[in-house]
C-alpha cells in the first residue's frame, strides 16, 4: 500500500522541489527587478517635473523682471523724451509696452531654446493676436476665484503633448490705464494702430490677463523611461546570473542531500533497502538533522514492525483460546445432541437382531440407524468445523446457513434453560465474501453470553437483515442488562464478570478483531429490558 501511494505521488508531482524553488525565485527577482525600475521611473520622473517646475520659475522671474523695468523705469523715461521733443500725444510700442518687449525678448529666447514656450494673454486684449485660448481664460477665471492665488503650476495636455505650464495673472495698475483705460484718453498712435478693433476700458486692480511658460515634458520623460527600461533590463541580466548560481548551491546543498534521502526511502519501501539500515551522517546542518531524524523513524519503524509481528501472534493465541473455552462450554450439549441419536441407533439395531418383522418394518428401522449417523456426522463436522485454527479464508457463504450451524450446536443449552428462540432471517441478503467458520465463531460467542444473560429463562432473537450495503445481525436477550459503569470495557481482553471457570475474558475482544478482519463493525445497546450485539458486515466482495 505505501508503495502505491509513493507512485501515485511521484506521478502526480508536477514540479520537483528545486524547480518550485527555482521559480519562486525567478517569480520574487522580476518582481524585484519590475518593482525597482516603477520606483525609479517615478523618482526620476518626479526629479524631471522638479527640476521644470525650478526653470518655469526663473523664466517667469525673469520676464517679471523685464516687465517691472519697463513700466517702472523704461516707460516714465520714454514718456518724458517723447514729452520733450514732440507736442503730439507719442507712444513707442517697442520700447513703451510691457507686453509688446516681454514677447519680443522672449521670441529671441526661444531662438536658442524653442521648447520652451512663453505667452501674455488676455481676454480684452488690444492686440487680438494676444487673445487668451480656452486654457489660459479657464487661468483667468482660476485667479478671479481667489484674489490671494499668485501662481499655477501643473502638467497639461497640449496638441497631444504633455506640458509642464506655470502661469501667473496680471494685474491692472493705473499706470496700465494710460493706453488701456478709456479710448479717449490713449495716445494717439495706439489708437490710430488698434482703433475700433483694439479693446479698451481696462479697471484699476482687476485681473486682465495672465503669463505662462510650457515646458514639454515628452522629451525628459522618454529619456527618464529609457533609464528606467535599461535598470530593468540590466537588473534581469545581473539577477539571472545571481538566481543561477542560488539553483546551482540549493541543488548541491538542499535538492541533491533530500534526492538521496527519498531514493533510499522508495527503496525500503519496496523491500531494496535493510529498514534498519542507518544513513551515514556527514553534515552539521538541517540535511543533517533530517538525515538523523530519518534514521531515527526507521528505527521505530523496524521495532514496531517486531512488535506488530509478536502482536500477530497474540492475537492468534486468543483466538485460539477463545476458540476452545467455547468448545468446552457446548461438550455438554454436544454429549447429549450425539446421545440421542446414538440412543435411537442402538434399539433399532437391537430390534433388527432380535426381533422378527416383515421387510417394511426392517426398512423403517433401516432408515431410522440411517438418520441418527447422518445427525451425528452433522454435529461432529460443525463441531470440527469450528475447532479449526485456519488462517482467514475468504468465500462466497450465506449467513442464514452460519447462523443455523451456529443454533445447531446451542439447540441444547438453549432449550436446557427454558429460552424461547426468536428468528427472524431475511431471504433477500445475498451471499456474502468471509470466512464462514471465523463468523460461526463470532456468532457462537454472542449466543453463548446471551444465553448466560438469561438464568431464569427468557427470550433469544436472532434477526438478520440487509441494510444498504451491509448485512445486519443482530443478537438480542431479555436479560437484566450491561451495568454503565463496565459498558466501556467489553471489548477489553480477559474483561469478565463470569466466575472462575466460566469464561476466558476474551469472547468479546475475539469476536470485534474477527469482525474488523472482514472490515465490518460491532456494536452494543442495552438496557434494563435486555442487550442487543449488532454485527455490520460488507455485502461486497
Amino acid at each position: 500500500m505505501l508503495c502505491v501511494t509513493m507512485r501515485k505521488t511521484m506521478r502526480t508531482r508536477s514540479f520537483n522541489l528545486g524547480i518550485r524553488f527555482s521559480l519562486m525565485i525567478g517569480a520574487l527577482l522580476l518582481a524585484f527587478c519590475a518593482f525597482f525600475s516603477a520606483i525609479l521611473y517615478a523618482y526620476l520622473k518626479a526629479q524631471v517635473i522638479n527640476e521644470a517646475k525650478d526653470k518655469t520659475v526663473i523664466i517667469m522671474t525673469h520676464v517679471k523682471a523685464l516687465g517691472t523695468y519697463v513700466k517702472d523705469s523704461l516707460r516714465p523715461r520714454m514718456f518724458d523724451l517723447l514729452s520733450r521733443t514732440t507736442t503730439e500725444d507719442a507712444f513707442v510700442l517697442e520700447a513703451m509696452s510691457t507686453t509688446h518687449v516681454n514677447l519680443q525678448v522672449m521670441k529671441h529666447f526661444a531662438r536658442d531654446l524653442p521648447e520652451y514656450v512663453y505667452k501674455r494673454v488676455s481676454d480684452k486684449p488690444l492686440n487680438v493676436q494676444n487673445r487668451a485660448d480656452r486654457f489660459h481664460v479657464r487661468m483667468m477665471r482660476y485667479f478671479e476665484g481667489g484674489r490671494d492665488r499668485t501662481s499655477w503650476q501643473g502638467i497639461e495636455t497640449i496638441d497631444g503633448k504633455e506640458y509642464l505650464v506655470y502661469v501667473r495673472p496680471i494685474l491692472s495698475e493705473k499706470s496700465c490705464l494710460k493706453c488701456h483705460g478709456e479710448p479717449g484718453d490713449a495716445p494717439q498712435p495706439l489708437r490710430a494702430k488698434y482703433g475700433p478693433t483694439g479693446t479698451f476700458g481696462w479697471k484699476d486692480n482687476t485681473i486682465v490677463g495672465v503669463e505662462s511658460v510650457a515646458i514639454p515634458l515628452s522629451v525628459a520623460l522618454a529619456n527618464v523611461k529609457k533609464v528606467a527600461l535599461d535598470t530593468f533590463v540590466f537588473g534581469i541580466a545581473t539577477l539571472g546570473i545571481l538566481f543561477i548560481a542560488l539553483f546551482g548551491t540549493f541543488r548541491g546543498l538542499v535538492s541533491k542531500p533530500l534526492h538521496n534521502l527519498s531514493r533510499i526511502f522508495r527503496g525500503i519501501a519496496h523491500g531494496n533497502e535493510p529498514l534498519g539500515k542507518d544513513i551515514p551522517i556527514s553534515r552539521h546542518d538541517e540535511i543533517g538533522d533530517v538525515t538523523a531524524s530519518f534514521n531515527l523513524l526507521a528505527r521505530h519503524l523496524l521495532d514496531a514492525q517486531e512488535k506488530l509481528k509478536k502482536t500477530a501472534e497474540i492475537e492468534k493465541q486468543m483466538i485460539e483460546t477463545e476458540r476452545l473455552a467455547s468448545l468446552g462450554q457446548l461438550a455438554a450439549g454436544v454429549a447429549h445432541e450425539i446421545n440421542n441419536p446414538l440412543g435411537g441407533i442402538k434399539l433399532c439395531f437391537n430390534n433388527l437382531i432380535s426381533t422378527p418383522m416383515d421387510e417394511e418394518k426392517r426398512r423403517q428401522h433401516i432408515e431410522i440407524v440411517n438418520a441418527g449417523f447422518t445427525r451425528i456426522q452433522m454435529i461432529v463436522k460443525n463441531l470440527l468445523d469450528l475447532s479449526k485454527n485456519a488462517p482467514l479464508s475468504i468465500a462466497p457463504c450465506g449467513i442464514a446457513g452460519i447462523i443455523e450451524t451456529v443454533l445447531s450446536l446451542t439447540e441444547y443449552l438453549i432449550g436446557k434453560k427454558g429460552i424461547v428462540l426468536v428468528r427472524e432471517l431475511s431471504p433477500d441478503i445475498p451471499p456474502i465474501a468471509a470466512d464462514a467458520s471465523k463468523l460461526e465463531q463470532v456468532f457462537l460467542n454472542l449466543v453463548i453470553n446471551a444465553v448466560q444473560a438469561m438464568e431464569g429463562g427468557g427470550t433469544l432473537t436472532i434477526r438478520a437483515q440487509r441494510a444498504g450495503a451491509s448485512c445486519a445481525v443482530a443478537i438480542s436477550d431479555t436479560g437484566s442488562g450491561i451495568p454503565e459503569e463496565i459498558l466501556p470495557r467489553i471489548f477489553d481482553p480477559f474483561f469478565t464478570t463470569k466466575g472462575m471457570g466460566e469464561g476466558t475474558g476474551l469472547g468479546l475482544t475475539v469476536s470485534k478483531a474477527i469482525v474488523e478482519q472482514h472490515k465490518g463493525e460491532i456494536s452494543v445497546t442495552t438496557s434494563a429490558e435486555g442487550t442487543t450485539f449488532t454485527v455490520l458486515l460488507p455485502l461486497q466482495p
